[in-house]
């Protein structure tokens, strides 16, 4: 009954449960209404988990693929709802949803998965909504009253066996340094065991090498094979280009014949050369001297490499191999690295390594590692680095919910006039200094009502979170009923060190009465009601255009980038009137008397909640780049004009010339405009978060069939240098190719893809890589292959910064090679693209171009989708070579490539093998040296 429900993808993570060691575990944290269901015996819940990754996934890990089922009962033999917290083992494929609840434990466990979920009653959902769900908290559930058995499961607990002596073991001839690539014994002599290095997260920056050696838990020696000793280590890699880890690429080795013992121990060694590197230190050349002097020791781990379920064995049992109780420690391992000395191995216990507190732990520095058996593991090893960082949600008091309960119903009538306060402003950029409001009432055909607003700013506020407390009295009879606020913050950018705009807000004066409508008439009949109230007003990057009338939604319905987190603080408030009826002005009324007549009403603090924020609502983005606001020092105005005044001390002692110096320099003059806020200068880059980048389309193409494109962070350009390195740092692929675009002119609908945990460096660049990709149809299958092929690279930041842009960039012939990428990582790219294309180093793809969009990794909300084909979004045209913009201005037409799918294929079957060809003759290319070194 009823239509499937998929419950959103979520990743998997390494369980936080001490029991649970070595497994994962995944929070779905999804919950179903079932309305109006009859209590039946037989009636249930079939659940099918698809996970990404693992056999099958080889040419596509990112596909979801079926890999287990079970069936949650819903109703007792008495029709009772089961209610309550309950885990079922998940089963092996395939689905069998007719299977009776009972009959579940007939069919054999998928691994040791569960799945963990509640059935409550409709009437306790609230309650049950605001459950916390955390994987600490597994011990809450119960099996399942039906079908939570599991019949000849064989219940695997780690087995731990100790470590080596604390010195590294002599080096021996049969020393193995583990490569990018598996060498491989013969593969008929079994045991075959292999280890592939990750990486190491979180150790001191540096130069580092791992070293793995496998002992005999009772003798202390090392484990032999067919070949020699089971020790291997991996070459040196820097920290450097991903910040907080060293990235091993994945280096492999593996030992046939090794001789098996139930007592074995992995160690792992973390040696480490400390040294800072500069800015132009990314690259892989080993270095001659060696890191490996017992001072160069940092870390070690641990891990038994074989495992049983029989727990309380002995030493002597161990000893021996029996495979019907063991099996080699496969899969994937994350491991907690330790300080030195290493233990003796025959001192490491078998169970729960990971939580001895014998042992100091080295900051948070793991290991990750994946140990095979037979066969390698393809693919990466890095599902994804992203997990739960508590920056998705909103930090405290930095943005507090409120909307007005009933809108405005007091009657407006001409001539009670009002008062507006700017109170300050909230979480402006990071390129102000000194700021101050301007302002004017306007109708919507833009003519100015009143006095022009002018605020000064409190020298001992914070630059970012600036106070201004200014009041401006409105008595004029006549404003009309479609009168809009429009408001501007100036400042002195402290990257351009001119006068600059920061942002627009808008807030209508008057309501329809009883209603939240801005009026978008001037009748004299209308009724309307003065919009009173304190009011949290976003900023926008561009003002309201002047042809469209105005009102309090043209920023934001004209789809104008907003600046992100910043708002301005304002009340409109009514004016008292005096015993003649009439409103009272300030200049007739003594100072002293302001507060008590309600002619002055004191601002009141953000966190007393009085502030209208519902137009402010933090996006997903903006939720993060609180978090690394808040943590900005403050920096009180008055500090801010010193340092730009650069004045001597006696002048700054001076409120009143600090005042006057303020306004000297935010004052515009008639012969120049000021700067629009440059949006790369908001938030400084977080390593943490990345940057992103979609590639969107090519325009005027010189091609006639498909396209497809990838992407090369340089440094280090990794893929460019050639075998081993690749694995180092991957290609990120397009794939979702738009067959409504044209073969001169295609796009792709991928999105952004992400890069987080990236360095800084001065001159990051993407090289984007596009290639021709022919299809030809056979009788029975169809032959792709490579053809044509153009390049471009663009720079990822600007100062510290992450750009936050859409660019349109010129495609050159070929493809790049190393010494490019050598000059690249030195200079600014558009400089690189300029010089050499004057000295016809790279050769221009005439008039063809490429639309990508470039973003800090919080900031993707901002950019609009469809680049080219919306004329609303700003392209920063930079790179396009001079005098030839309007060439690169001009589209050639083209067919549709959804004319060129062969026949036989659907479009969407067609799309993804496409996209798994062209990744396969890309890395095809690779593997057999054709990749341009020179």
């Amino acid at each position: 009954m009823g239509d499937p429900s998929v419950l959103p993808m979520v990743y998997a993570e390494p369980s936080t449960r001490p029991q649970a060691y070595n497994t994962n575990s995944a929070l779905v944290g999804a919950r179903q209404p079932v309305p109006r269901c009859p209590p039946q015996p037989d009636l249930g819940i079939v659940v099918e988990l698809q996970c990404a990754g693992g056999p099958g996934s080889e040419h596509d890990e990112t596909r979801l693929i079926t890999r287990a089922w079970t069936k949650i009962p819903l109703f007792d033999d008495n029709n009772m709802l089961l209610a309550g917290r309950f885990k079922l083992p998940l089963r092996m494929v395939p689905i069998k949803p007719f299977v009776p609840s009972n009959d579940l434990s007939q069919i054999p466990q998928y691994g040791e998965s569960e799945i963990y979920y509640r059935i409550v009653h409709m009437n306790e959902a609230g309650i049950h909504a605001t459950s916390t769900i955390a994987d600490t908290n597994s011990v809450t559930y119960q099996l399942a009253p039906q079908g939570g058995i599991v019949l000849h499961q064989t219940t695997i607990s780690p087995v731990m066996i100790p470590p080596p002596p604390s010195a590294s073991p002599p080096h021996s001839p049969y020393h193995s340094r583990l490569d990018n690539y598996p060498v491989r014994g013969n593969p008929n002599m079994e045991p075959l065991v292999g280890f592939q290095v990750d990486r190491v997260k979180n150790a001191e920056p540096g130069e580092g090498k791992v070293r793995l050696s496998v002992y005999y838990s009772s003798t202390g020696k090392v484990a032999q094979s067919g070949i020699g000793p089971v020790t291997c280590s991996t070459t040196a890699v820097r920290s450097n280009f991903k910040q907080g880890y060293h990235v091993f690429g994945q280096q492999e080795a593996s030992f046939s014949d090794v001789q098996l013992q139930g007592d074995m121990m992995l160690i792992a060694r973390f040696y480490l050369k400390k040294k800072t590197p500069g800015p132009e230190d990314v690259h892989f050349d080993n270095p001659e001297a060696s890191p490996y002097e017992d001072e160069t020791l940092v870390a070690w781990t641990a891990l038994p490499l074989v495992q049983t379920h029989l727990r309380d064995l002995t030493a002597r049992s161990r000893m021996e191999f029996d495979p019907s109780h063991m099996r080699i420690n496969t899969g994937t391992h994350t491991l907690k690295l330790f300080q030195p000395p290493t233990p003796e191995a025959s001192r490491i216990p078998f169970e729960d390594v990971a939580y001895n507190r014998e042992w100091k732990p080295y900051g948070k520095s793991t290991l990750r590692i994946h140990i095979f058996q037979g066969v390698a593991r393809p693919g990466s090893l890095t599902p994804s680095e992203l997990s739960s960082d508590g920056e998705d949600t909103i930090p405290e008091f930095a943005w507090l919910p409120l909307d007005r309960k009933r809108p405005p119903s007091e009657p407006y009538i001409s001539g009670d006039g009002f008062d507006v306060y700017i109170d300050g402003c909230r979480f402006l950029p990071d390129s102000v200094t000194f700021t101050k409001v301007a302002g004017r009432v306007l109708d919507r055909k833009y003519e100015v009502y009143g006095k022009d607003i002018l605020t000064s700013v409190k020298l001992d506020s914070d630059i970012y979170n600036p106070i201004y407390e200014h009041k401006e009295e409105f008595r004029e009879p006549n404003i009309p009923p479609s009168s809009t606020l429009l408001l501007k913050i100036y400042t002195v950018d402290s990257f351009y060190k001119k006068l600059t705009v920061v942002g627009y807000a808008t807030i209508n004066i008057f309501v329809e009465t009883g209603t939240e409508r801005q009026p978008n008439v001037d009748k004299n009949a209308m009724e309307i009601s003065l919009n009173t109230g304190a009011h949290q007003l976003r900023l926008y990057s561009q003002g309201p255009n002047g042809v469209d009338p105005l009102s309090e939604g043209s920023l934001r319905n004209a789809n104008i980038r907003l600046i992100p987190c910043a708002s301005v603080l304002v009340r409109i408030v009514k004016v008292p009137k005096g015993p003649n009826g009439k409103p009272l002005e300030s200049n007739k009324v003594p100072q002293s008397d302001w507060l008590r007549l309600g002619l002055w009403q004191p601002r009141p603090k953000y966190s007393d909640r009085v502030y209208y924020s519902m137009k402010c609502v933090p996006l997903k983005g903006e939720n993060k780049m609180l978090h690394g606001m808040m943590k900005r020092p403050k920096i009180p105005t008055r500090d801010a004009v010193a340092t730009h005044a650069q004045a001597k001390e006696g002048f700054m002692r001076s409120d009143k010339n600090m005042e006057q110096y303020i306004k000297n320099q935010l004052t515009k003059t008639v012969d120049s405009k000021p700067l629009e806020q440059d949006l790369n200068f908001i938030c400084q880059y977080n390593p943490k978060h990345g940057f992103k980048i979609s590639i969107d389309s090519a325009v005027n193409v010189p091609w006639s069939n498909f396209t497809h494109g990838h992407i090369c962070i340089n440094p280090p350009g990794a893929f460019y240098l050639g075998a081993p390195h690749a694995t180092y740092d991957k290609l990120v692929f397009t794939e979702a190719v738009d067959l409504r675009s044209t073969n001169t002119s295609p796009a792709w609908r991928d999105g952004f893809k992400h890069y987080p945990r990236r360095s800084y460096h001065r001159f990051l660049t993407a090289v984007i890589h596009l290639q021709e990709i022919f299809v030809s149809a056979s009788k029975e299958n169809y032959k792709y292959g490579l053809l044509e092929q153009a390049w471009t690279v663009v720079q990822i930041f600007k100062e510290n910064y992450a750009y936050t842009s859409a660019f349109q960039l010129p495609l050159f012939q070929g493809s790049p090679n190393q010494q490019f990428l050598k000059q690249l990582a030195r200079e600014p790219s558009k400089e690189w693209m300029e010089r050499n294309i004057r000295s016809k180093n790279i050769k221009l793809l005439e008039g063809a171009s490429l639309y990508i969009r470039i973003c800090d990794g919080r900031r993707e909300d901002e950019l609009v989708t469809d680049v080219p084909m919306n004329r609303l979004v700003g392209v920063n045209t930079d790179y396009i070579p001079r005098g030839l913009e309007e060439k690169y201005g001009r589209e050639k037409p083209g067919r549709a490539l959804g004319s060129l799918v062969p026949q036989g294929k659907t479009s969407e079957q067609f799309v993804e093998n496409l996209a798994i060809k062209f990744k396969s003759l890309v890395y095809k290319l690779y593997e057999e040296g054709n990749v341009s070194k020179s």
